[in-house]
This record gives C-alpha cells, sequence and structure tokens, in this order.
C-alpha cells in the first residue's frame, strides 16, 4: 500500500489533469466553437488520456458546463465585481473600464475568437435548455450588475435625471455583445470603442 505521501501526489495529480482538461476545452471551444470541438481534440490539448478524461467529466457536454460556470465566475470577479460594483468608481468611470477591459481581451486574442458566453449562446441557447438557461442566467446578472450602476450613476448626478436603468442597462449589454461579433468580423475594436462614446453620449449628465 502506497504511504501518505503516495496518495498526496495522486491527488494533486488527478487535480493537475483536470486543470488541463478545463484549460484546453475553455480555449478550443472560445477558438473553435462547442460544435467544432470534439473529445479527440481536447484530449491532444491537454495530453490527457481518453480513461482520465471519463474519471473527471461523464461527457464533452458535463465538460462544457463547468467550462461554462468557470468562466461566468472569472468574469464576475473582474468585470462585475471588480469594476461595476466599485462604487469607489464614478459610474461614468466603470462603464468606460468595463469597456476598456472588454477591448483589451479581444485585443489579446487577436480580435479572433469573440465573446465566450455569445458564442455559446449562438450555438446552443437554441438547441439546448441548460446551456440557455445557465447562459440566461449569467446575461441577467451582468445586466442587473450595470443597472445598479446606472442607478448609482443617475443618484450621484452623473446621468441624466429621467433614465429609465433597467431598459438602458438591457441595451448596454445586447450592444456590448453586437459590438465583439463586429469587433471579431472587422479583427479590431472600433466598435467597441465606437459603443462607449455612443452610449457616454446617450446616457448624459456630466
Amino acid at each position: 500500500m502506497g504511504g501518505p505521501q503516495e496518495s498526496v501526489g495522486a491527488v494533486k495529480r488527478d487535480r493537475r489533469s483536470r486543470e488541463r482538461i478545463l484549460e484546453a476545452a475553455s480555449m478550443l471551444f472560445h477558438q473553435s466553437g462547442y460544435n467544432a470541438t470534439s473529445l479527440d481534440d481536447i484530449l491532444g490539448a491537454s495530453g490527457v488520456c481518453r480513461s482520465n478524461f471519463y474519471y473527471h467529466f461523464k461527457s464533452k457536454e458535463d465538460l462544457a458546463m463547468e467550462v461554462l460556470q468557470q468562466q461566468a465566475e472569472m468574469f464576475e470577479s473582474r468585470c462585475i465585481a471588480g469594476i461595476l460594483e466599485n462604487r469607489s468608481i464614478p459610474a461614468r468611470v466603470r462603464l468606460q473600464r468595463l469597456f476598456e477591459a472588454l477591448a483589451a481581451g479581444q485585443r489579446a486574442e487577436a480580435y479572433r475568437c469573440g465573446c465566450p458566453f455569445g458564442n455559446l449562446a449562438a450555438e446552443l441557447a437554441g438547441v439546448h435548455p441548460e446551456f440557455r438557461r445557465r447562459l440566461s442566467e449569467f446575461f441577467w446578472r451582468w445586466e442587473e450588475s450595470v443597472d445598479r450602476c446606472l442607478q448609482d450613476g443617475v443618484r450621484r448626478g452623473e446621468f441624466r435625471s429621467d433614465l429609465e436603468t433597467r431598459p438602458v442597462a438591457t441595451a448596454l449589454v445586447s450592444q456590448i455583445e453586437g459590438a465583439i461579433l463586429l469587433t471579431k468580423t472587422h479583427r479590431h475594436e472600433g466598435p467597441i470603442e465606437a459603443g462607449i462614446l455612443t452610449m457616454l453620449t446617450l446616457l448624459g449628465g456630466r
């Protein structure tokens, strides 16, 4: 029987294998799409054997659910908690920083990959109820955070006083998703830059 050190080593190897699978799948789903990525593609990119894959995940679909959860948590930590919910910063600046962060992400990928959430929604929301539900919940949380930011901006006099924040929040998230799609198509960040300038002008205030 192996000793405690051997058991700890096995746990670490299992954890690392799982992380490699998630990293590979996240990259491939983002670059190529869910449907175009095969299990063999994931195994090849992660360097993990098929039996090890099925030790950690029931299926490619099960893996994609975890990838979506992981990406949503990262976005919410970086962009929602880190930017939109940071009330020490003026609301107008928060919106600018959100657009800047999204533009920087697209720039780092040479404008080739688009939004991972938008990509999954385009591929799966119409055919997979559970993916659609989870994506809907993610976008709803994002819209609610933008709504709170806008409400804060109205209270501080940064935006026009008659602003209907909830529909504007939905429109702003929709605009961002559309801008990222055009950024991917045109291969430059002009649509995102135009989006923030237009939205801030329409929000009025100071």
